[in-house]
């Protein structure tokens, strides 16, 4: 981790598209909230004044955050998570009832959504878990369903305010972290087939959900909010052209599309910049995703890739499902676009999220590792260096990678682990052989081969048949 991998600058292409992607946030806002604040009797700037407020807020956090050691939210992440728990079973006590949900606790100005804190700690969380457990992740009960409950819990609470969207984008970024850390596939199969039927049964059991999911698959015969929500979204996509029709002159926003400024700000984008504006937005995006993938791979050790997979996963998905919804590819979820909708919370927790991708970005390796650090436990380079030449290590103890450096752990010498490190100290070792004699280099396999099943030499062959010369 930080003793491992020498500091550098951090990821500066990373950084900049996350400041350019709020600050285009900050001015869709204005455009798109205009006549909605004047009808409220507010002064035109209102909403884009408080945007402008929080993004100053969330790029502060994600300069300082990105200068934190990885090793501190490696500590905090269980903490964190269990902290957004009471958070969550908070806002069902005291928080503000709004659009026939309660999402947010805080009076006046100050409003604070514990969702959008809750799936970034689980995030943090997981990636913590999977990196602590990673020996046993072979072993469902005692490697993956701990970690399955937990997503569970909070999933549970948040729809019970309800909020599916949310639910919805915590179970696909937990599933992607899942994944990628290696746990048997058989199993998370089997439980996402078991999750399915219910989700589609929590989904038809809400009126309003249910007459999403009939906008969604007949728009034109639907005649409820999601479908008139979505029509006039389409509209405003359909008029945009190429270019658009300039800024501050969408007619989308004066009355057509209900809250513009939130869920269905693409369209407004789209409308007045253009088809060339919303590619330019999404080819912003994909480079936000694809920096923080490559931070990701080239991470120094496990919970680094996995965090900084996670949260790019998780911005990545929120993204999806904004643009699926708002171009009638997913149905409406009400899930706001990253850095660009309204919403002070999303938007600072997005940023300092980024903020601790860039700090993993400070420790990263020049050239990826040979050994997946998503899938293998332990680097064949950590394994070669605390062996001696002429010495094995000691039958018990077991070299691993964590957090905290290199550490050993009690183990038997014939365990499957044991077997798999002395199996990869070899390979490396004549992998570095025939790199170093070109004459090995066309005969690398079978000469391993042969190494690995020569007989000791000073173990004499008994003659066969017991005859002599």
């Amino acid at each position: 981790m930080d003793g491992r991998a020498a500091s550098h600058a951090p990821d500066y292409v990373l950084y900049f598209t996350a400041v350019i992607l709020t600050a285009a946030g900050v001015i869709t806002v204005f455009s798109a909230s205009t006549v909605e604040a004047l009808h409220h009797g507010l002064p035109a700037d209102y909403y884009a004044i408080r945007q402008l407020i929080w993004a100053a807020i969330g790029v502060a956090a994600m300069s300082a955050l990105m200068y934190v050691p990885t090793r501190f939210w490696y500590r905090v992440a269980a903490p964190a998570a269990l902290l957004s728990i009471p958070l969550l079973i908070l806002v069902l006590l005291i928080g503000q009832s709004q659009f026939g949900g309660r999402r947010w606790i805080g009076t006046g100005a100050v409003h604070l959504q514990p969702s959008e804190l809750a799936i970034f700690a689980v995030i943090l969380y997981l990636a913590y878990f999977f990196t602590k457990k990673a020996m046993l992740l072979h072993h469902f009960r005692r490697g993956v369903l701990p970690a399955v409950i937990v997503v569970g819990v909070v999933f549970a609470l948040i729809m019970a305010e309800p909020d599916m969207g949310t639910g919805l984008t915590l179970l696909a970024a937990a599933a992607v972290v899942l994944f990628v850390s290696g746990a048997r596939l058989r199993p998370l199969l089997l439980l996402a087939g078991a999750a399915i039927p219910v989700l589609v049964a929590i989904a038809l059991a809400a009126p309003y959900r249910k007459g999403r999911l009939t906008a969604f698959l007949h728009p034109f015969q639907n005649h409820d909010d999601a479908a008139y929500q979505l029509l006039q979204g389409w509209t405003a996509i359909a008029s945009g052209g190429w270019f658009g029709r300039g800024f501050d002159m969408s007619l989308a926003k004066t009355g057509y599309l209900p809250f513009p400024q939130t869920d269905f700000i693409f369209p407004v984008i789209v409308e007045e910049w253009g088809i060339v504006g919303g590619a330019a937005l999404l080819i912003a995006f994909a480079m936000l995703i694809w920096r923080g993938l490559r931070i990701a791979r080239h991470a120094p050790d496990r919970f680094s890739a996995l965090a900084a997979t996670g949260i790019t996963s998780l911005i990545g998905i929120k993204a999806l499902i904004n643009l699926g919804a708002v171009s009638g590819l997913l149905p409406v979820t009400g899930i706001p676009l990253p850095f660009i909708s309204y919403g002070g919370t999303s938007l600072l927790v997005n940023l300092a999220a980024l903020g601790v991708v860039l700090g993993i970005s400070r420790h990263t390796l020049e050239e990826e590792p040979e050994a997946d650090a998503l899938a293998e436990v332990i680097d064949v380079r950590t394994v070669q260096a605390a062996r001696r030449p002429a010495t094995r290590p000691a039958s018990g103890s077991l070299v691993r990678t964590s957090p905290g450096g290199v550490r050993t752990q009690p183990a038997a010498s014939s365990t499957w682990r044991a077997r798999q490190e002395a199996a990869a100290a070899r390979a490396a070792n004549l992998r570095d052989r025939d790199r170093n004699d070109p004459n090995r280099r066309t005969q690398g396999s079978i000469l391993s081969w042969r190494e690995r099943n020569q007989p000791s030499p000073t173990r004499k062959k008994p003659p066969r048949g017991g005859k002599g010369r």
